[in-house]
């Protein structure tokens, strides 16, 4: 299995936020400075007040831009440690992706590629005991028995799985089957399931689980596998 990161276009994506916010944040603060001075000298308010406003905002803008573009997710450790479980199980016709963030897309833990087609990961390091019933998330707290969480894993993977739906059929992919699943890496987790919707594994359970489900059979072909691995990773 082939393990891959898209930090080359992680790190330009960011690199290209933080140009595009420089360029902002120094132009509207010449551009206030332009203004004020013309305020000062003709006396002039309204549209002077209103000038001044759009340099600040701009300003503004660039100073978020900077700072998304310096805070971008470089790894994904919790999905390498899935990846690294899962390169040891599988061949060369997989692909694990982590780290995906795309336009049009959003952000994806990890996705599986190979001849079953894809597979989504929403992918926690949270520690408790949980219980998953269809797509319901409790968890015992200390004595005050289940409680509902409010991080819902099962209809956060489900989201991502529409998302990639969605991307890949928008780019030619549409009979391609994407499924998703949700892994608890936390050893001191402990998970109880009752039909759940998404399948849900630990690490040790990881591998059965996805071949109750996706590694049930192969769907695509190995070379259609590739072009997917080179659209979402690109």
């Amino acid at each position: 299995m082939q393990n891959l990161n898209p930090t080359r276009i992680i790190a330009r994506r960011g690199r290209n936020f933080m140009l595009s916010g420089a360029g902002l944040l120094i132009g509207g603060l010449v551009f206030s400075a332009v203004v004020l001075l013309l305020i000062i000298l003709t006396s002039t308010t309204i549209f002077g007040v209103l000038f001044l406003v759009l340099g600040s905002l701009a300003v503004l803008v660039g100073i978020f831009l900077v700072i998304r573009g310096l805070t971008f997710r470089r790894d994904n450790p919790e999905a390498r440690i899935v990846g690294d479980a899962l390169g040891h199980e599988l061949d060369a016709r997989y692909y694990y992706i982590r780290n995906i963030g795309k336009r049009g897309l959003g952000y994806i833990d990890a996705v599986l590629v190979g001849p079953p087609g894809a597979l989504v990961f929403r992918i926690t390091n949270e520690v408790g005991a949980f219980v998953n019933e269809d797509a319901d998330w409790l968890e015992e707290r200390g004595g005050r028995g289940l409680t509902l969480k409010r991080h819902d894993f099962t209809r956060e993977c489900a989201v991502d799985v529409h998302a990639l739906r969605d991307y890949l059929a928008a780019r030619g992919f549409q009979h391609v089957p994407v499924y998703g699943i949700v892994v608890l890496v936390n050893p001191r987790t402990q998970v109880k399931t009752n039909q759940p919707r998404i399948p849900v594994a630990v690490l040790d359970t990881l591998k059965v689980i996805m071949q109750g489900d996706y590694l049930a059979l192969d769907r695509i072909a190995p070379e259609e596998a590739k072009q997917i691995v080179d659209t979402i990773y690109s």
